[in-house]
C-alpha cells in the first residue's frame, strides 16, 4: 500500500444531520507515502439559509457563500481529486454520506473506499479520554488552528493521519480497517467493534447508552445483534445524532418476543430515553358488554366511548373484537344479530356465519337462548382469571412465565425445566413483580387474541403440580378450542 493515495477530507454543512444537509465548505488534501501531494478547498453555496447556530460555530454566513459555486459546479473537481484515492475523514461516515448525497442530488454516483481516523486512532493510540478531533489534537500535541472550518480541521486531520502512519509503517492496521466486511464499518465512533461482536443473536431488549451510562434509546428485537446492526446503517438525522452520542450498548435477554415487548414498554416508561419517540397512548379500547333487549334476550354489544355497566372483555382493535364475537357466535350457537355483528336487519344474514340459533326468528325462546349466552360468558370469564402464560426461556433448559393477576399483568420470571413446583403459588419464589400499564394491557390483549398455541396455566387449579400439566394448550382467541 506504499503508493496508495489518501484523500483526507473535511466539510462544513448547514446542520448536524445526514438528510437535507448541504455543504458550505470543503477541503481535500491528498497524501501519498506520508507526504501531501495535492490540495483543494472551496466555499460552497448551499442554496439555502445557514442557521444562526451554525454561523456562530463555523463563522460561515449567507453573505460569505452568496457568490461561492454551488456543489454541481465543483462536483467534477471533487470527483477528479479523489479518484483512485481512499476517502479519509474524522468520523468518515458523516463526511462521506453528505458528499454522496450531494452527488446523488445532481444525478451522479460517488463511491470510494473509506477510512475513519477515529477508528484508526483508537487502534494505534488507545486509552485517550476522548477521540474527538479537538481533544486528540490537545492530547498528542497536534496544532489545530481555525477550528470548525474545513481547512483548519482538514490540516489537523492530515497531521493526525501522518502520526498514525508513523505508528503503522507496514499499513497493517490500515489494511485491516479497509478490509472489514462486518458492521464494524458502520459502528458509532465511540463504540468498540469488539463489543459489537459480543452481542447476542437472541431475543431481548437492548439499550444505547451515553458516556455516563444513561439510556438514550431502548428497543426490542428477536435478534439483538442483527437489529442493532440495522440501526448503524440507517441514514436519518435522528439516528446519526444517536450514534454520535452512543458510548455503550447493553442488553437484557428475555427468550421470547412477548416478554421483550413488555420489558421494552416498562423500561421506556422508567427511563424516558431521549431518542425513543413518546409511546403512543393506546386509544380507548372496545369494551364487550351485554344487556337484555326488549324481548328479554341477553345481547352482546361493543362500546368504545361509553361507560358500560357490564364489561366482559376489552379489545384494542375492532378487528380483534369482531373475530372474537364471530367465534362466540359459532361456538355457542348464537345469533349474529344479537352478537353485535349485524345492525339494521330483521333476521340474521351474516356473510360468514351461515347457521343461526333462530332466536331472531322466535324459533327458540329467550330462556333457552340466554342459557347459551350464559355459557359464552362463563367462557369469557376465564380470560380474567389469574394465570401464568408460559413461553420460551433464555436457554433451552429454561422456561419463562408471565403472571396475570385477574387478567392484568403483574410480573414475570424464569424457571428451570427440572424445577418442581408442588403448589400453584410456588411460582412466586421466581416472580419479578411489575406494574401494569395501558401499554402492557394492549400488548397482552394482542397476544391473547392472536397466539394460536398459547400455554396457559390457571392458578386456581387443584392439581398437585400444574407445571406437569402445562401441555394443555388453551389457544388464543383466533383459534379457540
Amino acid at each position: 500500500m506504499k503508493d496508495v493515495k489518501f484523500a483526507i477530507t473535511d466539510i462544513e454543512t448547514t446542520g448536524s444531520g445526514i438528510k437535507n444537509n448541504k455543504i458550505t465548505e470543503i477541503c481535500i488534501i491528498v497524501v501519498q507515502n506520508g507526504e501531501v501531494v495535492e490540495e483543494y478547498s472551496s466555499l460552497v453555496n448551499p442554496s439555502q439559509s445557514i442557521p444562526l447556530y451554525i454561523e456562530s460555530l463555523t463563522g460561515i454566513n449567507d453573505q460569505m457563500v452568496s457568490d461561492a459555486p454551488q456543489f454541481s459546479e465543483i462536483a467534477e473537481d471533487i470527483e477528479k481529486i479523489t479518484k483512485d484515492c481512499i476517502f479519509v475523514a474524522h468520523n468518515v461516515n458523516f463526511d462521506y454520506n453528505i458528499i454522496r448525497s450531494e452527488f446523488s442530488s445532481i444525478g451522479k454516483e460517488f463511491r470510494r473506499k473509506r477510512l475513519c481516523t477515529v477508528r484508526l486512532t483508537k487502534k494505534l493510540i488507545p486509552g485517550l479520554f476522548s477521540y474527538s478531533l479537538g481533544n486528540i489534537c490537545t492530547s498528542i500535541n497536534i496544532p489545530h488552528l481555525d477550528r470548525h472550518r474545513a481547512g483548519g480541521d482538514c490540516e489537523a486531520t492530515v497531521t493526525l493521519f501522518q502520526r498514525c502512519l508513523s505508528l503503522d509503517p507496514e499499513y497493517e492496521v490500515i489494511s485491516k480497517l479497509l478490509n472489514q466486511r462486518t458492521a464494524a464499518s458502520y459502528l458509532p465512533p465511540n463504540f468498540k467493534s469488539s463489543d459489537f461482536e459480543k452481542l447476542p443473536t437472541s431475543t431481548g431488549v437492548y439499550f444505547f447508552k451515553d458516556k455516563d451510562g444513561i439510556p438514550l434509546y431502548i428497543g426490542k428485537a428477536k435478534n439483538i445483534k442483527s437489529r442493532i446492526k440495522s440501526h448503524f446503517q440507517e441514514r436519518s438525522n435522528r439516528k446519526y445524532r444517536l450514534m454520535q452520542e452512543t458510548y455503550n450498548i447493553d442488553y437484557e435477554l428475555t427468550g421470547n418476543e412477548l416478554l421483550a415487548l413488555l420489558r421494552e414498554s416498562e423500561l421506556i416508561l422508567k427511563y424516558f430515553p431521549k431518542y425513543n419517540k413518546a409511546q403512543k397512548k393506546p386509544g380507548r379500547p372496545y369494551t364487550l358488554t351485554s344487556y337484555h333487549n326488549q324481548k328479554g334476550i341477553e345481547q352482546f354489544a361493543l362500546h368504545k366511548n361509553k361507560i358500560a355497566p357490564v364489561s366482559w372483555l376489552k379489545f384494542y382493535t375492532r378487528d380483534e373484537a369482531i373475530k372474537f364475537l364471530e367465534f362466540l357466535c359459532q361456538k355457542f350457537e348464537l345469533c349474529p344479530k344479537y352478537c353485535g355483528l349485524q345492525t339494521g336487519v330483521k333476521y340474521c344474514d351474516h356473510y360468514k356465519i351461515t347457521s343461526c340459533s333462530g332466536a331472531c326468528k322466535n324459533e327458540i325462546d329467550a330462556e333457552e337462548y340466554n342459557e347459551r349466552v350464559s355459557r359464552a360468558i362463563s367462557y369469557i370469564e376465564q380470560f380474567e382469571d389469574s394465570c401464568l402464560l408460559v413461553e420460551k426461556g433464555r436457554t433451552p433448559k429454561e422456561k419463562s412465565f408471565i403472571y396475570l393477576n385477574q387478567g392484568r399483568y403483574a410480573g414475570y420470571g424464569f424457571i428451570d425445566h427440572s424445577q418442581e413446583l408442588n403448589q400453584p403459588e410456588d411460582f412466586r419464589n421466581f416472580l419479578i413483580p411489575q406494574k401494569n400499564s395501558s401499554y402492557s394491557d394492549r400488548i397482552l390483549s394482542r397476544y391473547l387474541n392472536t397466539k394460536k398455541d398459547l400455554v396457559k396455566i390457571p392458578l386456581n387449579s387443584q392439581e398437585n403440580n400444574p407445571w406437569e400439566n402445562n401441555s394443555e394448550l388453551i389457544s388464543g382467541k383466533l383459534n379457540y378450542v
